[in-house]
C-alpha cells in the first residue's frame, strides 16, 4: 500500500540559489522536500525571464523552475536580512547557493560559518567552474558554458558552425547535479549526522551530456566523426551517399535511421514492404533481400543506384502517414522510429494522455512527474509562489531551532553496503547504476554472450581496434562494477538470476515494459518474495499505455519531447546523384548520443526482448557478412546475422555466471 509520505517528506532546503541552480530546489520539491526561496526584496531574477504570458509579464520560465516552492523575502546583504534567515539556515537540511566564489563568505553565509552552528548542513554550491582553478572567477554565461563543456561543438548540422539548443543546458544540468548531490550527501549523513560541502561545477556537468565523445581523443586521438576539426567531413556508412535521418510525412517530421542492427533491426526491409503492399515499391525492388543492405552493398551485391531508389521509395511511403500512424507501425514492427514532436503534438500525444501524465494548474496545463514511485509518490506539480507569499514560516523556524546529533562513525562512502542488481544496458539504466558503484555500492551488471550490452560495440574503441572489451562508451557507463555472464533464456540462468535479485537490495532493468514480467521477476512477484527489494525500471515510452512496447533509446528519446522541433529551420533537400534527395539535418544534436550507424552485432533476440533505454547509436561498417538465419514470420524480413571480428573473451553461455571487472 502507498505511503501518503514523498520521499523527502522531513527535509528543509534553504534554497539561495540565482538561475545558475533554480532546478535543484524545483527538483528537490517534486521529491517531496519543503523548499524555501529566499528572494531580494525585488524578487528572484528568474521571475524577469522570458518566455512569458501573453500581454503579461508573468514569466513562465519561473513558473516553471520555481513550482512547488515557498516564497519569502530577506535582503541577504544586509544584517537585518541574514538575522531574518539565520533561523531558516540553521534548520536547514539543504542549503543552496549559487553566487561566485568567494561572495557567501564575505556576507558570513559560506559552509564553515553554517556548519558551526548546524552541523548536519549539506551545503551546495554551484558556480561557473568550481571553487577553484585558473577560471574559477572567470565570467561566465550559459551559453559559454556549454560551449566550454563541449556540447556545442558537437550540435547541429557538420556542414554549418554549432548551433545552441536555446534553452540553457547548462543551468538544468548542473542543477539536477546538484539535486543529485544533496540526495547522495543526505545518505552520506545518515550514517554520522555530519552535513558536508559539494562543490558543483556548471562546465563539469555540461561532459556528463557528451556521452560517448569524451572518449574519442584519448582512444582516437582525435574528435569524433563530424565535430571539431572533423566538422565538415561527412558522416557516411556508404561512400558518397549520406543516409537521411529526419524524413518529412504526411503532417510533420520523423526520425527513422534505415540501418539494421541489434534494435530496430532490418528497418529498409520492413518499411520497403509496407511500401510494396501500398503500390509505392518497384516490383523489381522487392525480388532483393533488404535485410542486410549495407553489408550486401559493400559486398557488391546492390548497386548503388538501387539503394537510392530505394530510400526514395521510403520517402514517399513516409510522406503518406501521419506521426502517429508511423508511430503505431513503428511499435507494431520494432522500428526504431520516433515522431518530431512540437511541443502542441505533446500535449496530443496518445501515450501521454493515455498515462495521465499532464496536470492543470492554477488553470494552466503543466507537465506531471517524471517518474511514479508506488511506495512514495513524488508531489503533484504546484504553482510557483508569489514573492513572499509564505513569509510567516520565518517564524515556524525561529522557534524550531535543533540541535542534530553528531556520532563517530567510520569513514565509507555513501552507498557502502548496497547489493545491486544491475540487468539494465546501453545508456540510462547503467549511468545510474554507475552513479551507485561510484559511491560505493556492489553493482553486478549482467550481460548475456549471446547478448552483451550493445555499448560493447559502439565506437570509441582502444587503440581504435574495435571488440567486445574495447569499447570506451562501455568502460565510462559501467565503470566500478563487477559483470556477470548470465543467459536469460535459459531456465538455470534464470535460476541464477532469482538468486542473485534475492541478495540485492536493487534490481535495475531496462528492457522493453513486460519483459522482466516475463521472466517472472515483475515488481509484485518480486516484493511478495523480498519485501524489501526496490526495482527501477526504465523504459522509452514507460511501463504503461499503448506504446508500452515501443523500444528505442539516444535518437528516438530526444526527438519526441519537442526540443529538435523547437530549433529545426528550413528542411533544405539537397540533390545527390541519382535523384536521391538529402534530408538537411538542421537539428540539435545532444552530445555525442548518435554519432555513429547501427549495430555490429546481430539481433537474436525474441519481439519485445529489446532493450529501451536511453544510449548511443553503434558502428555498422566494422562488421562482417555471416549469413541469414531464421524464417519471415507474420510478414517480417529475415534479419541479418553480423558478427564482430574480435570474438568476446571469458564467455560462457551457461545458466551459471562468470564474474569478471569492466576494464578498457
Amino acid at each position: 500500500m502507498a505511503s501518503s509520505n514523498p520521499p523527502l517528506h522531513d527535509i528543509v532546503v534553504a534554497d539561495l540559489s540565482t538561475t545558475r541552480a533554480e532546478l535543484a530546489g524545483r527538483l528537490l520539491a517534486e521529491l517531496g522536500a519543503l523548499v524555501i526561496k529566499v528572494e531580494p526584496p525585488g524578487g528572484a531574477h528568474a521571475r524577469q525571464l522570458p518566455p512569458f504570458v501573453d500581454g503579461t509579464t508573468e514569466s513562465l520560465y519561473w513558473a516553471s523552475v520555481a513550482a512547488g516552492k515557498k516564497s519569502v523575502v530577506a535582503d541577504i546583504t544586509t544584517e537585518a536580512g541574514r538575522a531574518a534567515i539565520a533561523p531558516l539556515l540553521a534548520r536547514a537540511d539543504i542549503v543552496i547557493e549559487s553566487s561566485d566564489p568567494g561572495e557567501m563568505a564575505a556576507l558570513g553565509l559560506d559552509y564553515e560559518t553554517l556548519a558551526a552552528r548546524n552541523p548536519g548542513v549539506v551545503y551546495v554550491s554551484v558556480t561557473p567552474f568550481g571553487q577553484s582553478g585558473p577560471d574559477a572567477q572567470s565570467p561566465a554565461t550559459d551559453l559559454t558554458l556549454e560551449a566550454a563543456g563541449g556540447l556545442i561543438g558537437l550540435q547541429g548540422d557538420i556542414d554549418r558552425p554549432p548551433v545552441p539548443i536555446g534553452f540553457p543546458q547548462a543551468s538544468f544540468h548542473s542543477g539536477a547535479q546538484a539535486a543529485a548531490d544533496a540526495l547522495i550527501a543526505l545518505r552520506a549523513r545518515g550514517e554520522t549526522g555530519r552535513g558536508q560541502y559539494l562543490d558543483v561545477s556548471m562546465q563539469a556537468a555540461m561532459v556528463w551530456t557528451l556521452m560517448s565523445a569524451t572518449g574519442y581523443p584519448r582512444v582516437t586521438g582525435g574528435d569524433p566523426p563530424g565535430t571539431g576539426e572533423n566538422r565538415k567531413t561527412p558522416i557516411q556508412v556508404i561512400p558518397g551517399f549520406t543516409i537521411p535521418a529526419i524524413w518529412p510525412c504526411a503532417n510533420g517530421y520523423i526520425t527513422c535511421v534505415l540501418l539494421g542492427g541489434r534494435t530496430g533491426s532490418t528497418p529498409l526491409q520492413t518499411i520497403l514492404t509496407l511500401a510494396a503492399a501500398e503500390g509505392k515499391a518497384d516490383d523489381d525492388l522487392m525480388v532483393r533481400d533488404w535485410s542486410a543492405w549495407v553489408v550486401d552493398f559493400m559486398g557488391g551485391g546492390i548497386p548503388l543506384d538501387d539503394v537510392r531508389r530505394a530510400f526514395e521509395t521510403a520517402g514517399r511511403f513516409f510522406q503518406g502517414h501521419t506521426q502517429n500512424e508511423l508511430l503505431a507501425i513503428g511499435v507494431e514492427a520494432s522500428l526504431l522510429l520516433a515522431p518530431v514532436y512540437t511541443v502542441k503534438d505533446l500535449v496530443e500525444d496518445p501515450q501521454l494522455e493515455a498515462r495521465d501524465y499532464w496536470r492543470k494548474v492554477n488553470g494552466r496545463l503543466v507537465p506531471g512527474l517524471p517518474a511514479r514511485l508506488s511506495a512514495t509518490p513524488m508531489n503533484e506539480p504546484a504553482p510557483a509562489p508569489a514573492l513572499g507569499e509564505h513569509q510567516h514560516l520565518l517564524a515556524t523556524f525561529a522557534s524550531a531551532a535543533e540541535t542534530r546529533p553528531v556520532r563517530t562513525a567510520r569513514s565509507r562512502r555513501p552507498f557502502e553496503g548496497l547489493k545491486v542488481a544491475d540487468f539494465a544496458w546501453i545508456g540510462v539504466g547503467p549511468i545510474v547504476g554507475k552513479a551507485l558503484a561510484d559511491h560505493g555500492a556492489t553493482v553486478i551488471h549482467v550481460e548475456s554472450p549471446s547478448r552483451p550490452d550493445i555499448l560493447r560495440t559502439a565506437a570509441p574503441f582502444k587503440d581504435n581496434i574495435p571488440g567486445l572489451d574495447r569499447a570506451q562508451f562501455m568502460a565510462n557507463f559501467n565503470s566500478s562494477k563487477l559483470g556477470l555472464n548470465l543467459n536469460l533464456a535459459t531456465e538455470a540462468g534464470r535460476e541464477v538470476a532469482a538468486k542473485l535479485i534475492a541478495w540485492s537490495d536493487v534490481v535495475m532493468e531496462s528492457f522493453t515494459a513486460g519483459t522482466f514480467e516475463r521472466m517472472g521477476f515483475g515488481y509484485e512477484a518480486l516484493k511478495a518474495k523480498h519485501p524489501h527489494i526496490i526495482k527501477f525500471g526504465t523504459c522509452l515510452r514507460g511501463q504503461t499505455g499503448p506504446q508500452r512496447t515501443y523500444g528505442g533509446y539516444g535518437d528516438r528519446a530526444r526527438r519526441s519531447p519537442g526540443s529538435t522541433a523547437s530549433r529545426v529551420g528550413p528542411i533544405v533537400p539537397l540533390l545527390r546523384r541519382g535523384g536521391l534527395h538529402r534530408l538537411h539535418r538542421a537539428t540539435v544534436r545532444g552530445g555525442g548520443a548518435d554519432r555513429g550507424p547501427s549495430s555490429s552485432r546481430p539481433d537474436r533476440r525474441r519481439p519485445g526482448d529489446r532493450p529501451c533505454a536511453g544510449g548511443g547509436e553503434h558502428s555498422l561498417h566494422r562488421t562482417r557478412r555471416a549469413g541469414l538465419h531464421g524464417e519471415r514470420a507474420r510478414g517480417r524480413p529475415v534479419r541479418p546475422r553480423i558478427a564482430v571480428r574480435e570474438p568476446a573473451r571469458r564467455v560462457r553461455d551457461e545458466g551459471r555466471g562468470t564474474v569478471h571487472r569492466h576494464r578498457l
